[in-house]
């Protein structure tokens, strides 16, 4: 038998948290993961997690079993040679103390952030709206509820690590948790009160109840507490901010954090607003949200330089055209230096795709998310091309929508980050924008050549529902700029039917027939069959 003085002490001096010793003290007294899951209210995933961070922290490998008797048999070896001095008045108070004499923190699996780049101002905003009280004796900053919102792949969750580092010693506990793979908030709260009172017999209880007993010790003692992608918890298809029914108790947690007095902070990320935070935040109020933006040149030439690219005068270019996002330049800079030998030169002089297959991949995930109203806004502002007013939006689209049905969506739009606002109007930001159009060339391509195979031209919804030649008549055209929305539709139906006079048939075949139909029913559908006509016979 190892005594527990002596394994609290070895644990201490490897980094294990207090939840991590409690699990493997039961691990070693022979419990089965379902039995620690049980007894401790927590799933049998998060004993599974908290056992592989003590191997990691042991420096233990391998898979299985074998693990734990590795480590059992270090302990036992190191015990006998008597290699560690315990002091008990250095390690941990008395059995009966409630909590430790220095600060707990349990990052969880917050990434590395030892290579970081640049946001300096917006960590000592976020420090002060935090921590600091203003000049201003009636403005007293000790936010008690903080998001950290912005596009996928803008530095988000690297911000709130780095973040936590800097105000780490300003708190008694410091936890730091990812919802990626989004948890019932009954099991978040399980793995994070006996954190913030290791030595309290908890009766949990249900949520609500969970969420009293985490306010409690927010008012006793300073708790950061950081939760990573919230929005993996928010419901898709429905406009931002709004939770998927078994998640929707967060929302009482947060309008609680936000609301009620106390001395700790709750931090959250997302690419989108949540409602709560919407409703409560302000400038001179305890709830508070920061919009993280994009790299600014000198920070986002470092990951460049990283990369290894060359023509460093031309990456004030590419940072513009990614909008200084760390992980799309990231992916592009990876793209150039195997295709192009890292030449940024050779990348713009060949003009291609902004949207690679990995950022694609991310920005779907985003998109799958919208409702019908905004990828409709996001159609209409892709295939435009410019910025945008709420008045245009209503005279372009095919189905009529009030003036506060659009507002909302582009509200919602903007709560994601997924729009660009000036006195001009709206827009999108460049790899959005590439994103959409490509994903409208090809399924206005594919409506087209089933209706050529088939007949039925009932299902020619983009052709019928978005108006091609919008974008020529409100775009200069410039030497050297890459091809209009239409000309790339034509492109790709000139690979699939290879013979001009071919292609021109079947396309006045088509017309023919949906001319036939009534104008509502036919919407753009005839205008753009006859643009992609007209530009074929021109070339």
């Amino acid at each position: 038998m190892i005594p527990q003085e002596f394994l609290r002490t070895v644990a201490t001096e490897h980094g294990v948290s207090n939840t991590e010793l409690t699990v493997l003290s039961m691990a070693l007294d022979g419990k089965s993961i379902l039995a620690i899951a049980t007894q401790l209210e927590i799933t049998p995933e998060a004993v599974r997690k908290r056992l592989g961070e003590v191997y990691k922290k042991f420096r233990i490998g391998g898979a299985g079993p074998g693990k734990l008797a590795k480590l059992q048999q270090i302990l036992i070896s190191l015990y006998q040679k008597g290699s560690i001095q315990v002091n008990l008045s250095k390690t941990i108070q008395e059995d009966n103390a409630e909590i430790l004499t220095q600060p707990c923190q349990d990052w969880g699996e917050a990434p590395d952030v030892s290579i970081f780049y640049g946001r300096e101002e917006e960590l000592t905003k976020l420090e002060q709206w935090i921590v600091s009280d203003t000049a201003n004796a009636t403005l007293r900053d000790r936010c008690r509820l903080v998001a950290l919102l912005g596009m996928v792949g803008i530095g988000k969750t690297a911000l709130s690590v780095k973040l936590g580092q800097k105000l780490q010693e300003h708190f008694d506990y410091v936890i730091w948790r990812s919802l990626r793979h989004p948890l019932l908030l009954e099991d978040l709260l399980g793995d994070i009160l006996p954190i913030l009172s290791p030595k309290r017999n908890l009766e949990l209880g249900n949520s609500e109840d969970r969420i009293s007993q985490i306010l409690e010790i927010c008012k006793t003692s300073r708790c950061l507490i950081i939760l990573d992608n919230l929005e993996t918890i928010l419901r898709s298809g429905d406009f931002a901010g709004h939770y998927e029914e078994k998640y929707k108790e967060y929302s009482e947690l947060l309008r609680r954090i936000g609301e009620e007095p106390h001395q700790s902070c709750l931090i959250v990320t997302s690419v989108e607003k949540p409602r709560e935070v919407a409703f409560q935040e302000g400038e001179s109020l305890p709830v508070r949200s920061w919009q993280v933006a994009g790299l600014n040149e000198a920070d986002a030439g470092e990951i460049l330089k990283a990369k290894g690219l060359s023509d460093s005068t031309k990456w004030g270019m590419l940072i513009k055209l990614y909008r200084g996002n760390p992980l799309a330049l990231k992916i592009v800079s990876t793209t150039i230096q195997e295709v192009f030998c890292g030449s940024v030169v050779q990348f713009l002089k060949q003009r291609p795709t902004l949207v690679l297959r990995d950022m694609r991949n991310l920005i779907e995930e985003e998109f799958e998310r919208l409702s019908e109203l905004e990828k409709e806004i996001t159609n209409w502002l892709a295939i435009s091309d410019h910025p945008v007013s709420l008045k245009e939006l209503q005279t372009n689209m095919w189905i009529s929508e009030s003036e506060l049905k659009l507002f909302e969506a582009l509200e919602s739009l903007g709560r994601r980050s997924l729009i660009e606002k000036s006195i001009a109007g709206f827009t999108l930001p460049p790899v959005v924008m590439e994103y959409v159009k490509n994903l409208l060339v090809e399924q206005s391509a594919e409506e087209i050549i089933q209706a050529m195979k088939t007949g039925d031209f009932k299902r020619m919804e983009i052709i019928k529902h978005y108006c091609w030649t919008l974008e020529e008549e409100d775009k200069t055209q410039k030497e050297g700029e890459s091809l209009s929305m239409m000309q790339q539709i034509l492109e790709v139906l000139r690979k699939i039917i290879r013979n001009p006079r071919s292609l021109r048939e079947q396309l006045n075949n088509v017309l023919s027939e949906i001319s036939k139909n009534s104008p509502l029913e036919i919407g753009y559908a005839t205008d753009n069959l006859e643009a992609i006509i007209k530009e074929l016979s021109s070339n």
